[in-house]
């Protein structure tokens, strides 16, 4: 019966595997770091990829297939593009012809994939609205179809690494062993960061666990899971309550944003930090995703500190190729003669950042509400662009810089607000809901209600003092780490008892702050979902 128990606890526990469980970090990670520095040369490559295919099979099952078949997909043509490359007895512009429908081939597939796990039913529910409006009858019945966890994230790496071949940036891989182990490396699986090939080498490498990586890396891993179980996990609840309560007026609609903004930078910064932590065990150095976006002084800045692998993907692969292209080139020239010079300017810019927003937007999911995050940022950052000649002469007149104090303090209130507001409707259930409460803010801006039922949010005065000790943390780090105070380094400083306490204490902090246990549901990751 003790035996029995035993095997039933440990398939429930990795049935719930994820990053933020102990399993994770106190036992998956262990034993593979353990038979990776046991095993020898490129057999540390195998090692790595049965405990990734073991993630894999442990969180999406037999849909373990799908990543195993789009690497070989991926794998195979890439072999051809670089084929293609190499084939001088085929002219040069036919060669490039043949590269282009091989490419496009490779990324519609790709793509048709993602639709069918992801976004059919969603396709398939709006086919009927439109019919409905028309009068025509159309019945959808609902798939339901369960989507394997990353193909987000790697599918964009296939797309990335195919095009990176074509473009002749990187050699096509010749062992389909590499191909396997970058597909499915598990500490990027579940949330990233969006990896490009030509930085995946490290990976490869199968060099020994150093003490220092091993160490660096399980200090990192702790940082993630400060955030996500002392601040993120402990608002989750208050979040929930405040979206499906049936009462929303101004002062519940922008606690509601405030407190989902710091809930999703919390859970999903918490968990690239454990993800980079994870590989760094492995000597595997992974893309920072985030660097201070708060401190932003716009829209665009934010965007370039907020999940910058995947706004370095829109602009390597989306942006620059439109905006490059014939077709934006013929539009910029028909713009400059109906409108003047100073608007035609930004004819093609606005083109290509139209399909970055969209695809932005549909990425995240198949919800309209995600699509009108994506075109809400569309809009905002082609009017800075615009604005920004303006203001930059207005505080030229006002003797101010972009580095005076009420300038910064300005640019990021303005920003918090911006961020909200977004977040507002990306976590709103329905657009009709998110505009209920945008509305609100205008209309019935109050905070009695909401100040009255702070208590009965399902947040304690236990978990309040979490979350406001664990802000206070992570607003003083990200300060510093904004000024270029080296705190790490500062901290390796200290004498060994010192900087033993100190890990200690940060370890119990996670321990007696965090967010589990009995009474507690486990919050999932939010970016997992994606």
């Amino acid at each position: 019966m003790d035996i029995e128990y035993f095997v039933d606890c440990i398939i429930k526990w990795w049935g719930d595997l994820s990053y933020t469980v102990w399993m994770y970090f106190a036992l998956l990670l262990p034993v593979s770091a353990f038979v990776y520095q046991i095993t020898r040369g490129n057999k540390r490559k195998t090692v790595l990829l049965i405990f990734s295919w073991f993630f894999f099979f442990s969180l999406s099952g037999i849909l373990l297939i799908t990543n195993i078949i789009t690497a070989v997909f991926v794998w195979i043509l890439g072999k051809k593009l670089e084929q293609i490359n190499s084939d001088k007895s085929i002219k040069r512009k036919a060669r490039k012809k043949k590269k282009k429908k091989t490419l496009v081939l490779g990324i519609i597939t790709l793509l048709l994939v993602l639709v069918v796990f992801k976004y059919l039913d969603f396709i398939g529910l709006n086919i009927v609205r439109i019919t409905q409006t028309i009068g025509v009858l159309f019945d959808w019945k609902m798939l339901n179809i369960i989507v394997p966890v990353g193909i987000s994230y790697y599918t964009l790496e296939a797309i990335a690494y195919l095009s990176d071949v074509y473009w002749e940036k990187t050699e096509a891989e010749k062992s389909l062993l590499n191909m396997f182990l970058f597909m499915a490396f598990f500490p990027k699986l579940i949330e990233g960061p969006i990896t490009r090939y030509n930085e995946a080498g490290s990976l490869f490498e199968c060099r020994d666990i150093a003490c220092y990586n091993l160490t660096t890396g399980y200090q990192r891993i702790l940082w993630g899971l400060f955030k996500k179980l002392v601040i993120a996990d402990q608002i989750a609840p208050a979040v929930n309550a405040l979206y499906e309560g049936e009462y929303m007026d101004g002062g519940v609609a922008l606690c509601s944003a405030l407190f989902f903004t710091i809930q999703e930078y919390m859970d999903f910064s918490g968990a690239i930090d454990i993800a980079i932590g994870s590989a760094r065990i492995f000597n595997v150095k992974l893309s920072e995703n985030f660097r201070q976006p708060f401190y932003a002084k716009n829209a665009s800045d934010f965007w370039r500190r907020w999940h910058i692998t995947l706004g370095t993907f829109f602009r390597d692969y989306i942006f620059y190729p439109i905006s490059l292209s014939k077709n934006a080139a013929k539009i910029s020239d028909k713009a400059r003669k109906i409108f003047r010079n100073s608007f035609a300017r930004y004819t093609t810019p606005a083109i290509a950042l139209f399909f970055v927003w969209l695809s932005n937007g549909l990425w995240h999911g198949p919800r309209w509400t995600y699509v009108f995050y994506g075109m809400y940022y569309f809009v905002l950052i082609m009017i800075e662009n615009i604005m920004e000649p303006m203001f930059l002469r207005l505080l030229e007149k006002l003797r101010l810089t972009e580095a005076s104090v009420p300038v910064r303090v300005f640019r990021y209130i303005k920003l918090l607000f911006i961020v909200m507001i977004g977040e507002m409707f990306f976590r709103a259930e329905t657009l009709g809901k998110g505009f209920e409460m945008f509305k609100s803010i205008f209309t019935d801006l109050r905070f009695d209600i909401m100040i009255n039922n702070l208590e009965n949010i399902n947040i304690d005065r236990y978990g309040y003092f979490a979350i406001v000790t664990g802000l206070i943390v992570v607003i003083t780090v990200e300060t510093l780490k904004e000024f270029g105070f080296p705190l790490r380094a500062k901290i390796e400083a200290l004498p060994v008892p010192v900087r033993f306490g100190f890990w200690y204490i940060c370890i119990f902090a996670v321990i007696i702050l965090g967010a589990y246990g009995t009474g507690y549901d486990a919050a999932d990751l939010i970016y997992a979902q994606f």
